[in-house]
């Protein structure tokens, strides 16, 4: 098979595996993929705590984000603080009822990851975290 084509099918079946493993805490917590990816994004990125700052290093569409964090702070798992030094930038924080939600998030990604990398070696992930992070640095110049 075309190495183009490989690449591509491997993405797209990467990120349906990811969507399901999030389809629990989505269900269990009435959350939609977006809201999911808000509110782990900024637990895994502490100090990126932006709805721009969300929007410029996931690439998601600000629309989709600032609904997102609107309901989000409807249901009282987001709050925006305003900032100190420019009131035009709001910085968001997780609420604790969010909480139980963020964790069970999280602890997905940690059993999505264990899925994907099993019978990879240390070593050898060592050489898949480089790798992608060359052709991500090579996919931001386009």
């Amino acid at each position: 098979m075309n190495r183009i084509i490989e690449y591509l099918i491997i993405g797209r079946k990467l990120n349906k595996t990811y969507n399901r493993y999030l389809g629990e805490v989505s269900e269990i917590y009435g959350l939609n993929r977006m809201e999911i990816n808000v509110l782990l994004f900024l637990y895994n990125n502490p100090g990126y705590d932006t709805a721009s700052d969300i929007v410029e290093l996931r690439s998601f569409p600000k629309s989709n984000v600032s609904k997102a964090v609107d309901v989000l702070t409807g249901r009282n798992y987001l709050e925006g603080i305003t900032d100190k030094e420019d009131r035009r930038i709001i910085h968001l924080r997780i609420c604790p009822p969010a909480l139980d939600a963020v964790r069970a998030a999280r602890k997905c990604q940690e059993d999505f990851l264990q899925y994907i990398c099993r019978g990879v070696t240390k070593e050898e992930m060592k050489v898949v975290d480089h790798v992608i992070s060359v052709i991500s640095q090579n996919l931001k110049e386009n």
